[in-house]
């Protein structure tokens, strides 16, 4: 009896090179970082991440270490002083950082990867679609605060409380980014030969159109980390994020927010490495736009 043909792989145009595209990503990607804002952004970053890895093996003072001077000036064993109990605030701001880090990192790859299967689902099914989109709705047109409060309400405030807020506030964008990108995909000519092969609908979306919107999940990417950054800060703020005596840079910009005037350093140094992760986490994603998707 004779055995019927395989049917041929259909490629897609990004990855129809097999290995070559995955090298052609790979490509684009470093010629991405070899950009002046590429190097910029990472170099701050990286330089950030070192940092808050590498300090706490120098520094002679642990960030819950109380001492006997509370709110010291900057000087001596103390760069930055010590807040109001006598900690050390340069080891606050690296234990924040390194908090906060782990933090994104944990939740906006969470939220990527639940937001662009979600995403998927919604073009598959039409009656699933719309569902996500209500709730897509819903998610993104309440405020991170009022997220955090709720939230807050369901679980005490802490570290899970903000990995979940950050979760449901980054979640829809990456949901509403892959679902655009993926109607975008369907009228091309690659779809509609998958189709006219008798492909499944759910094997053209996961083999040959998945494939293609990487690159515009990865932008998205690094923007949500900025936004992670900020959405922690903010909870923190308002006191529904990290509490003491862990360290958060939100949370130490909120307690030294008092202290501004006679202790600037207190509010300003979280305040500063905030603004340098936002400012590096934007400028890689400005270098991958424009080397990758405009490609």
């Amino acid at each position: 009896m004779k055995q019927p043909e395989p049917q041929p792989e259909l490629g897609a145009p990004a990855a129809a090179d097999g290995p070559a595209g995955g090298r052609g990503r790979r490509s684009r990607y470093l010629a991405a970082l070899r950009t002046p804002g590429g190097i910029a952004g990472l170099s701050l970053v990286l330089l950030i991440v070192l940092a808050s890895l590498v300090l706490p093996l120098l520094l002679p003072h642990g960030p819950y270490q109380q001492g006997p001077d509370s709110l010291l000036s900057p000087g001596g064993d103390h760069p930055l002083g010590t807040d109001e109990v006598g900690r050390d605030l340069l080891a606050r701001v690296v234990a924040g950082t390194r908090l906060d880090l782990l933090i994104t990192l944990i939740a906006v790859p969470v939220a990527a990867v639940a937001g662009t299967l979600l995403g998927l689902l919604s073009v598959v099914n039409g009656w699933l679609g719309a569902f996500f989109q209500r709730v897509f709705d819903v998610l993104l047109g309440v405020p991170a605060v009022i997220l955090g409060v709720a939230v807050t309400i369901a679980i005490a405030p802490g570290t899970e409380a903000v990995v979940i807020a950050i979760v449901l506030v980054v979640m829809p964008v990456f949901g509403r980014q892959a679902r655009s990108s993926l109607l975008g995909q369907l009228p091309l000519d690659y779809v509609a030969a998958a189709e006219v092969l008798g492909y499944p609908r759910r094997r053209v979306m996961l083999r040959h159109i998945l494939p293609n919107i990487v690159d515009v999940i990865f932008v998205r990417f690094a923007v949500e980390m900025s936004h992670a950054i900020m959405v922690e800060g903010g909870l923190s703020v308002v006191g529904l994020g990290i509490q003491s005596p862990d360290a958060s840079l939100g949370s130490m910009i909120k307690s030294g927010s008092g202290y501004l005037l006679d202790h600037p350093a207190y509010a300003l140094a979280p305040v500063v490495v905030v603004v340098l992760l936002v400012v590096g986490y934007t400028l890689l994603s400005n270098a991958l736009n424009q080397a990758v998707l405009r490609k």
